[in-house]
């Protein structure tokens, strides 16, 4: 049982599971107020914040899991670089055992799963223990603008544009911080953000997108929606394959593996075994002994990235995100950066549904910057 079915568990008050929920709330409550009392601290400047004299643009969610950071970091360091700047994306590499600063290759086992996957496509990316080191680093070695992944939380880094997702599979953590519920700081935090992308607005109903709307327009902050696309499949040597046929064994470790079979199922698929593993999981023999039993496995390309050295076969949907409206915010805030002439490039973030928030509208074209 991981810590996920746990947490669900006590915070239903499941048979004796109902004994732990005190200590839980408590925790919570704990937690809440200290992310709280150092977000001050650093408000206050009694906390040291690092600004950089070249751009900085964070990404981050507020809740445990995952809101397609790895694939909202990707579309904006493409953007980035087709608009004529030279990016990289600084992360700390998770579950790696490579402390930085360096730029990151196709192993998981020194650089993480995440920083490994980016190493795979060609994406220039740092792995850093200490960010702010890390993005020195890129700086000193040809980036002119930095994109820090999973950065809302680390108050060290003051960046130039504070990119908030909010996974509409769980906006707000069920209102609790860790570990009663998922969030990693209370809500007020949402005050930090200078825009908020509503990620997979396109695999939920238009009530729910349009309840979250409701209650983040408060904040007087754009908001922009995510749709999650698909693109195409391949096999573990990322050669183009066709959609598995018949029915399919799905096996994931990642954040959110809802949004994931979700997406499945509007394909079309027939899922008849799930196989869900704990966020970052590090395969073992075991595992593939096990998976290797069933047919027609799909996995997400964070997983597949970690079975190089095992014999499996498997197939992946590649996906994208389009975020129609955010490469016209971003570059709108961006100041003093030495460009290449910009070229007029079709794809996410140009304008249109540029953001829900009617003051931004009412400013559309300073927004066409694509």
């Amino acid at each position: 049982m991981n810590y996920e079915e746990v947490r669900r568990k006590v915070s239903g008050k499941e048979g004796l599971f109902s004994l732990l929920f005190p200590a839980f709330w408590i925790a919570s409550k704990i937690f809440c107020a200290v992310s709280f009392i150092r977000g001050k601290l650093y408000e206050m400047s009694v906390l040291k914040r690092h600004e950089f004299k070249l751009p900085v643009i964070s990404v981050g969610n507020l809740v445990v899991g995952g809101a397609g950071k790895t694939s909202i970091s990707e579309s904006i360091y493409e953007e980035l670089k087709s608009t004529g700047f030279s990016p990289c994306i600084v992360m700390r590499g998770y579950k790696g055992r490579e402390r930085g600063p360096v730029f990151a290759e196709k192993d998981p086992e020194r650089f993480g799963d995440e920083a490994s996957l980016y190493a795979q496509k060609g994406i220039k990316v740092v792995v850093s223990r200490d960010r702010v080191k890390g993005i020195d680093f890129a700086f000193s070695n040809g980036a002119n603008i930095c994109i820090l992944d999973d950065g809302f939380q680390h108050l060290r880094v003051k960046p130039l544009v504070n990119i908030l997702l909010v996974d509409l599979f769980n906006p707000f953590g069920h209102g609790e911080c860790i570990p009663l519920g998922t969030l990693r700081e209370p809500l007020s935090s949402l005050e930090r953000a200078d825009c908020f992308v509503l990620t997979r607005a396109n695999l939920v109903s238009s009530e729910r997108v349009k309840s979250v709307e409701a209650y983040l327009r408060s904040f007087n902050k754009p908001i922009f929606h995510a749709r999650q696309e698909f693109k195409y499949w391949v096999n573990q040597d990322y050669k183009r394959v066709e959609q598995p046929a018949g029915r399919v064994t799905l096996f994931c470790g990642i954040g959110n593996p809802d949004q994931f079979i979700e997406m499945l199922l509007n394909l079309g698929l027939v899922i008849e075994n799930v196989f869900i593993f704990n966020d970052h999981h590090e395969y073992s023999e075991r595992d593939i002994e096990k998976l290797s039993k069933f047919e027609n496995l799909v996995t997400t390309e964070k997983d597949m990235i970690k079975l190089k050295n095992f014999d499996l076969e498997v197939k992946v949907p590649l996906l994208r995100f389009e975020v129609y409206g955010l490469k016209g915010f971003v570059i709108n805030r961006i100041k003093n950066v030495e460009r290449q002439k910009e070229l007029s490039v079709e794809g996410s973030f140009l304008p249109g549904g540029i953001s829900s928030f009617k003051a931004f509208e009412q400013r559309a074209d300073t927004f066409k910057q694509g």
